[in-house]
């Protein structure tokens, strides 16, 4: 039988569920990580990102595919502005 979306991008998404959800649960041993809340803010554009993809080949293509590339814009300029931070050290 054929599903409406690619099995990979399904795999995908449930990968970053579990990251997102590991993270959660380790969240004490995350806010050791200096600049914790951009590395967390960029897991969940990852996830939202993996979802709208998954989404949009079911319902409103249009919207979830905006949707998607806009989530991976903005986790690429979070995720660099968290390596920037660690970089120069700041907390």
């Amino acid at each position: 039988m054929q599903t409406p979306f690619d099995e990979r991008e399904v795999t995908v998404l449930l990968s970053g569920l579990l990251l997102a959800a590991s993270m959660l649960y380790f969240r004490s041993d995350i806010k050791r990580v200096p600049g914790w809340r951009l590395l967390l803010a960029g897991i969940g554009c990852m996830v939202i990102g993996n979802a709208a993809t998954v989404i949009e080949h079911t319902v409103a293509y249009q919207l979830f595919n905006i949707i998607e590339h806009a989530s991976y814009m903005v986790q690429s300029v979070v995720l660099a502005a968290w390596a920037l931070r660690l970089r120069s050290g700041a907390r």
